[in-house]
């Protein structure tokens, strides 16, 4: 009996915080690894740069409202939650994601954690919770945040490639094709606009395969088209300056030169440059290591990583973005190409003209009932061209998605070396999940509880748009999350989120601290 009076004492003397030391930089109590992410912490979320310059002021209150009940609260008031609840970090990140419950002006960021004022700013407030032996988790290492910083520092910016096929008269050369060209992405960082930096064609022809739904191109018949193309803006379609995502129809034709007879399509690829960094650059570690020795030697305590969705740039629009229904965008910029024909083969370092490869979907300009069916192009006839087709976007994919985790990896082991510490990042890789936002043309049904059987009403899977933006591989992401987790219930219905669930155990089981989420 005594025994178990001593156990209930010492439970709660836990729920009450009583075993944290409040004043002292001494925890009286450790905890596994696994419980670590269950230690409490308090939020400050930015969704404007002019909340960071009132955070100057510690009685100053700002918007921190995570949903629609409104919040205001000061930097003090923060410090003083903190102390009271024991928590030894306080999260400052930007999100845009929270913007929708708030009402700030100024959507346009100019303070990046790169700059002398932001790390300033921080330094100001990060002394302010030092006196209470409090310390931050900062989004430092978020590859939709660093663009800009990279392009100071002398790095590549990055390129996306946005493609699609058509009809090309094989006796003028004649073209003409229309293209929904992206002009601005929004996601939880902010909005960006595109630049549209070139566009290059190619004449080929293909041959239909038996069964009709693969068509094959041999790479080396694929021939590029070097003069006589024009665009055409249509200003009309425009989309508003102030939409998230903003697009406008762009024609991209030719007026026939007489050349290259006899090749019937054409696959166009337009060209856009965005404010992110080239991962595959050289300079890439380099430039994320001085950020970090930086932020160290500037005397920031830094706790943690604040690592939501750490893909790399692309849109939230999930459905909207598309050309003949599916999403035709793949980054690609010239150090990735390099590498990739440097382990695969010298053949791939052209490799513009290999995003024929990834062209899928209907063909509207057939004149047959087959017009709407999902098609493939495909390296060749035999079994092993069409093999070394999908083998060649398993290999785009996967160099994508393991370079860029390996690169924010070797920065944050860089930092955690300088901090001495474990620097916790515990997140998931991905703004969209599959099937719970996948589309689903249910009609007047509730497309919730439809979400997971593949029925005639499932119309596209987003699993194409995450794996662009280097998520194709979730379990590999849990190599920089410390504490992997999913948000695969997202849009789902309560009862059959059995797959997020099961997922969330996986890695937890493999992660380093083995804790997720799921949810």
């Amino acid at each position: 009996m005594y025994k178990k009076k001593i156990f209930l004492i010492i439970i709660i003397c836990l729920l009450s915080g009583h075993l944290f030391a409040q004043n002292d930089t001494e925890q009286l109590l450790s905890f596994p690894l696994q419980w670590k992410f269950s230690l409490p912490k308090q939020y400050i979320i930015l969704t404007s740069d002019q909340q960071l310059l009132d955070l100057m002021d510690p009685d100053k209150k700002i918007n921190t409202s995570l949903n629609f009940e409104q919040k205001y609260e000061s930097l003090r008031e923060i410090r003083e939650k903190a102390k009271k609840s024991g928590s030894k970090t306080v999260i400052l990140a930007f999100d845009n994601f929270f913007r929708q419950y708030r009402k700030d002006e100024g959507a346009e960021r100019k303070l990046y954690p790169d700059s002398d004022e932001y790390i300033a700013k921080i330094k100001k407030i990060s002394d302010f919770l030092a006196e209470y032996n409090i310390g931050l988790e900062l989004s430092l290492l978020s590859p939709l945040e660093l663009g800009p910083a990279f392009k100071r520092y002398g790095g590549e910016p990055g390129r996306w490639v946005h493609f699609k096929t058509d009809l090309r008269d094989p006796e003028t050369g004649k073209f003409d094709m229309m293209f929904w060209e992206q002009l601005a992405w929004s996601n939880n960082k902010g909005k960006i606009n595109l630049q549209r930096s070139g566009v290059r064609a190619f004449a080929f022809k293909e041959k239909r395969l038996a069964g009709g739904d693969f068509f094959a191109v041999n790479p080396d018949d694929i021939i590029e088209i070097t003069s006589g193309i024009e665009l055409e803006e249509w200003q009309g379609t425009e989309s508003p300056d102030e939409a998230s995502f903003r697009s406008r129809r762009l024609r991209i034709f030719h007026k026939g030169d007489g050349k290259l007879k006899g090749y019937d399509k054409v696959f166009v690829v337009l060209n856009y440059t965005t404010p992110e960094m080239d991962y595959f650059s050289p300079k890439a570690l380099p430039f994320l290591e001085n950020i970090m020795k930086r932020y160290y030697d500037a005397g920031i305590n830094l706790n943690g990583l604040y690592s939501d969705e750490m893909h790399i740039q692309q849109d939230w629009s999930y459905f909207s973005h598309h050309d003949n229904g599916q999403f035709a965008l793949r980054y690609l910029s010239q150090n990735m190409i390099l590498k990739y024909a440097k382990r695969y083969g010298a053949e791939y370092s052209n490799m513009d003209k290999y995003m024929l490869y990834f062209v899928s979907g209907s063909k509207p300009y057939l004149k047959t009932t087959r017009a709407n069916r999902n098609s493939q192009i495909v390296m060749g006839d035999t079994s092993e061209e069409i093999n070394k087709t999908f083998l060649f976007r398993d290999r785009y994919y996967k160099l994508l998605n393991h370079s860029v985790v390996d690169l924010f990896v070797s920065a944050k082991q860089y930092a955690e070396k300088l901090y001495n510490k474990d620097l916790l990042t515990r997140a998931h890789a991905t703004w969209a999940q599959s099937p719970t936002i996948d589309d689903w043309a249910m009609g007047l049904l509730s497309s919730s509880r439809h979400r997971y059987e593949y029925t005639s009403n499932f119309v596209w899977s987003n699993t194409v748009h995450q794996a662009a933006a280097a998520c194709y591989d979730n379990f590999k992401w849990g190599e920089y999350l410390t504490g992997n987790g999913t948000d695969h219930p997202e849009g789902g219905w309560s009862d059959r989120n059995y797959y997020g669930s099961a997922l969330a155990c996986s890695f937890g089981t493999i992660n380093k601290y083995p804790n997720a989420y799921n949810g």
